[in-house]
């Protein structure tokens, strides 16, 4: 199975800043009236795999049938729909790649295109969704280390900057996994 890794954008200095505005909003300050607040101590970059499947869909109100890529992050089963402006490369040129977990799950990819695609379609059973091609995409996250009363992380998304609250328990797990 082919692998690839998505392109990083956002640099170590930039995934710190995101991180300290991240800890400095307004719902941060709150919550550290009830709590010690968290330093960060370390960051570093890993690679989180994601089945990546390539689809094709069409409906009977549409002339030609449209390509794309759908994302299903490994372990916790995430979605994303990938734009076409993303940049791939080799995945044998990157390094603190994260183990994948289980078998591809098209299913899951399926659903995703059909609910995202055609939210707006009125006869939704003229819908078809066929997936093309499977692949391992892996998408860089820059891993914030914080401490304080407890020990947490932070992901920063190193593809656009923004930060991922959504994605730390596949992270961890896949951690975890990794160092088995």
């Amino acid at each position: 199975m082919k692998s690839y890794v998505l392109q990083q954008v956002v640099d170590q200095r930039e995934a710190v800043r995101s991180i300290k505005q991240h800890q400095n909003n307004l719902i941060a300050k709150w919550q550290r009236l009830f709590r010690s607040g968290r330093q960060l101590t370390s960051i570093e970059l890993v690679h989180l795999p994601y089945w990546c499947f390539t689809y094709q869909y069409q409906s009977k109100q549409m002339k030609d049938p449209i390509k794309g890529k759908v994302a299903v992050e490994t372990y916790q089963h995430h979605t994303a729909i990938l734009p076409e402006s993303a940049t791939y490369r080799p995945a044998e040129e990157a390094t603190s790649l994260l183990p994948p977990n289980g078998e591809p799950v098209p299913e899951v990819a399926r659903k995703e295109i059909y609910w995202e695609a055609f939210s707006r379609e009125k006869k939704r059973k003229d819908i078809a969704v066929d997936i093309i091609d499977t692949a391992i995409l892996y998408v860089p996250y820059w891993i914030g280390y914080l401490q304080g009363d407890k020990i947490d992380i932070l992901a920063v998304d190193a593809a656009n900057g923004k930060i991922d609250l959504g994605i730390k328990d596949a992270l961890l797990e896949a951690i975890m996994a990794s160092s088995k």
